[in-house]
């Protein structure tokens, strides 16, 4: 098998030079008035409000190498992760023989209530696609929507305009040679969390693909290999998560009621073997992104002993 390192495995290490989503939300949450901040004022406000936070050191080229150093085959980025030109991208990739396998791109169309806010997005698609091409990679995750809808849209509403949105997303990286697919969303607040949802989606955006995550569909209440088998004709790329039991106050809520949230390989309620056989079974030829980590000292010591762990687990079936 080939293993993608995901760049959120090492999140609190990579330096950022601008703001990311999940920043800015954080620092709404807050009060925060300013506009446009910088990622250093950004770390400041956060700190002096009691969260500790600060960025990190290591570069676009420092993550490649460690990707190489520990013997992965690729590297899986977050859209926000990914912030050098493709093509400047690409010779760092080449240079160190690691792939580019997938860009995740989070792109909110199921909030896209105007025609204003989806022709920004769209916008915003198209040139993390074009981005994507430049740097060699042929694969895009595109995930449609943040885990809750805006105030006044409904489930039947979202799933109209995020399919809209997914089409274009298709008919466009058609253009440009690189696949896009999707996947069940860890949330029961919008309309693609389950096998039923999904099908739906495939049905009207013909040419979409699927990355089979095997974490999420616990949050629907359904068997992560099951839902593989459902879709396998559209796999795309396979996400190698666990998630487990948890009672903290930010997890996954599944439709029981119960909580799920991520846990180290080995620690939760995933069949991991089951699915590399499975893969094996198929003749899985494309890559398979390590979205957590062993129990380890810290990130980068997880990084490295999660793929020993998954190599190891391999040569015993």
């Amino acid at each position: 098998m080939k293993y993608s390192l995901m760049s959120l495995m090492v999140d609190t290490e990579l330096k950022l030079e601008k703001p990311n989503f999940i920043h800015m939300a954080i620092l709404n949450d807050m009060g925060y008035e300013g506009k446009d901040p910088t990622i250093d004022e950004v770390f400041e406000y956060l700190n002096a409000h009691g969260v500790p936070m600060k960025n990190g050191t290591m570069t676009f080229e420092d993550l490649v190498k460690l990707a190489k150093d520990c013997g992965y085959d690729g590297l899986d980025l977050m859209s926000f992760h990914f912030e050098i030109p493709g093509a400047e991208a690409k010779k760092i990739l080449e240079r160190y023989g690691i792939v580019l396998s997938a860009v995740n791109l989070i792109m909110p169309f199921a909030n896209a209530s105007t025609e204003e806010k989806f022709t920004v997005m769209l916008s915003r698609a198209k040139a993390a696609i074009d981005q994507a091409c430049e740097a060699g990679c042929h694969n895009m995750l595109v995930m449609p929507s943040v885990y809750t809808l805006d105030e006044g849209i409904t489930m039947e509403q979202s799933f109209r305009y995020f399919t809209r949105g997914l089409k274009e997303c298709v008919a466009y990286g058609k253009s440009k040679g690189v696949t896009i697919n999707t996947e069940t969303l860890e949330s029961i607040g919008v309309s693609y969390c389950t096998c039923g949802e999904m099908k739906r989606i495939f049905e009207e955006v013909e040419g979409l693909k699927y990355t089979h995550d095997t974490g999420n569909p616990l949050v629907g209440l359904e068997d992560p290999v099951d839902t593989y088998e459902m879709f396998k004709d559209k796999v795309a790329a396979v996400h190698f998560k666990e998630f487990g039991y948890v009672d903290t106050e930010n997890a996954k809520v599944c439709r029981n009621g119960k909580k799920v949230d991520s846990v180290p390989f080995g620690k939760g309620l995933i069949d991991f073997r089951k699915h590399l056989q499975v893969l094996k079974r198929d003749d899985y030829q494309g890559y398979i992104t390590l979205e957590g980590s062993v129990e380890a000292a810290n990130k980068l010591e997880g990084v490295k002993e999660s793929i020993k762990y998954f190599r190891q687990m391999e040569a015993e079936l």
